[in-house]
């Protein structure tokens, strides 16, 4: 039997692009899509460290997103990866602010030592989507 329930939609990493120069800086360039036919892309430059890359990669993510969402304004609060038990965590924290309403976020992923730029973005997703669900679904 099929469910009546609208179906819900999220805002999907679809790729990074990293260019580092040899002042020690970066350009990150982050692709998010909503559907195959909606992309939407934010970039934002950095300093090529882990704090950097996580930074700059986290900033490129929320760009993208504010593209898909308009009215909603996004802004990273902080983040950092921490090291637990045998791996490390990533975790955003981001301030939402729409006419109508403010949100503190948190998104968290785990990650392996070579993946802390797309790591950033997931976990600004995870801190973001149900917000960006109920902004751009209108409800």
């Amino acid at each position: 039997m099929p469910s009546h329930e609208p179906q819900r939609q999220r805002l999907r990493f679809k790729g990074l692009e990293h260019e580092g120069y040899p002042d020690g800086r970066c350009r990150i360039r982050v692709s998010m899509e909503w559907s195959e036919t909606q992309t939407f892309v934010g970039e934002a430059s950095g300093t090529q460290t882990i704090e950097g890359w996580l930074r700059t990669s986290a900033q490129a993510a929320l760009r993208a997103a504010e593209a898909s969402a308009e009215g909603l304004t996004l802004q990273l609060a902080g983040i950092k990866a921490v090291r637990a038990f045998d791996g490390w965590v990533v975790i955003a924290a981001v301030r939402a602010r729409s006419a109508e309403r403010s949100w503190s976020l948190l998104g968290a992923q785990t990650s392996n030592d070579d993946e802390f730029k797309s790591t950033a973005v997931r976990s600004v997703l995870d801190a973001i989507n149900r917000v960006l669900e109920l902004h751009v679904g209108g409800d």
